[in-house]
């Protein structure tokens, strides 16, 4: 593939589509570069699991956002990744929907990595973030408390 300003690019006219690629590419460190892609479906999936009961995740919830709608507490379970093998970088966004709390927790073998311990969303429509680091640790993040 030949190099190209930005400018030099021709507008997509019409909206992303799922089988669309958008190309990446890494120095290989030789003087070349490794081609990478992100589909158009990757970029324009967002959709929302919506749970009402304790729930643990499954790899469907990859990159996506998952909410509790409950008025009491719940919790939110981490599998090892021997059960659910999430791809290290996976984003798993968590909302509190309803007016209950929301404790995330980490299953045997996984480790959880958040600020001094925190592991709850306590606040209605409050929300976090959990990002997969390593093969069983998940870093947590965002309106949480202990």
């Amino acid at each position: 593939m030949a190099e190209k300003k930005i400018s030099q690019l021709t507008a997509k006219s019409n909206p992303l589509e799922t089988t669309d690629l958008l190309v990446i590419s890494e120095d290989d460190g030789a003087g070349g570069y490794v081609t990478k892609y992100v589909t158009g479906a990757e970029i324009n999936n967002f959709s929302v699991n919506t749970r009402t009961d304790n729930y643990t995740f499954v790899l469907t919830d990859a990159h996506k956002l998952v909410e509790l709608n409950h008025t009491g507490n719940k919790t939110f379970s981490i599998p090892a990744n021997s059960s659910v093998a999430f791809p290290i970088g996976t984003e798993i966004k968590l909302a509190n929907y309803g007016t209950g709390e929301l404790r995330v927790a980490a299953l045997v073998g996984v480790t959880l990595l958040s600020d001094g311990g925190k592991t709850k969303i306590t606040d209605q429509y409050g929300v976090a973030q959990l990002i997969k680091r390593a093969t069983d640790e998940w870093y947590l993040f965002g309106n949480i408390t202990t």
